[in-house]
């Protein structure tokens, strides 16, 4: 017999499977017990389980390290009614799960850029102004290349991951809302990425005149 012990907020479950083991159990049954529990809609059901997220539905419960008497946490919102009407295109709760998540993970985008956008843009504009006000061709020194390039990495690759996020929510064909979701926040990233990509460019081309003119001294 397989107990599984779930927390859900304050709310707490104890799915009993009889003569059967972790083994013999995949998590997407567990998801759909846990929905059916919860209401939460499945498309915005996470499990988690020793403070990693449990992925795979197909996968067995065995293969993520459960233990006896172990705790998996349930994350999710039950909607409202009222959410689910207003918010969606036909009511379905589903839909309105996929919703919550593409703007969560747009705004945890956002949050990140607004904190590092501006810094970058500053200190790109503060590099290129060093360089071309420098009355010998060298490294401009206020704002390091590396701290410039670990910048647009962090930016890039955040910017980079969201769009896969993103692409990876499957939207159906009725819903409307959804995909329209989906296509502003791929519009509103990609928009950021590519300011990101252009700010990297224009130092790549400060760096190239550097160098030519370092070049042409010699």
């Amino acid at each position: 017999m397989a107990q599984i012990n779930v927390k859900w907020g304050r709310e707490k479950k104890s799915f009993t499977y009889k003569d059967r083991v972790l083994a013999d159990i995949r998590l997407g049954e567990l998801r759909h017990a846990c929905h059916d529990w919860s209401k939460v809609p499945l498309g915005g059901l996470t499990l988690i389980y020793g403070g990693a997220t449990m992925k795979d539905d197909n996968a067995p419960l065995s293969c993520f390290g459960i233990k006896p008497n172990g705790q998996i946490t349930m994350m999710g919102t039950r909607p409202t009614k009222t959410d689910i009407s207003t918010l969606t295109t036909h009511g379905d709760p589903e839909e309105y799960a996929l919703i919550v998540k593409i703007q969560q993970s747009l705004q945890s985008t956002l949050d990140l850029v607004a904190e590092h956008f501006p810094r970058y843009e500053q200190a790109v504009q503060s590099y290129i102004t060093s360089a071309s006000s420098s009355p010998q061709p060298q490294q401009p020194q206020q704002v390091t290349r590396k701290q410039l390039q670990d910048a647009h990495i962090l930016l890039s690759e955040t910017l980079m991951k969201s769009l896969l996020v993103f692409d990876g929510v499957a939207c159906k064909q009725d819903f409307e809302v959804a995909r329209a979701t989906r296509r502003e926040a791929v519009k509103e990233t990609q928009r950021f990425l590519d300011s990101v990509d252009d700010m990297n460019a224009r130092v790549k081309e400060c760096d190239r005149q550097l160098k030519q003119q370092q070049q042409q001294q010699q």
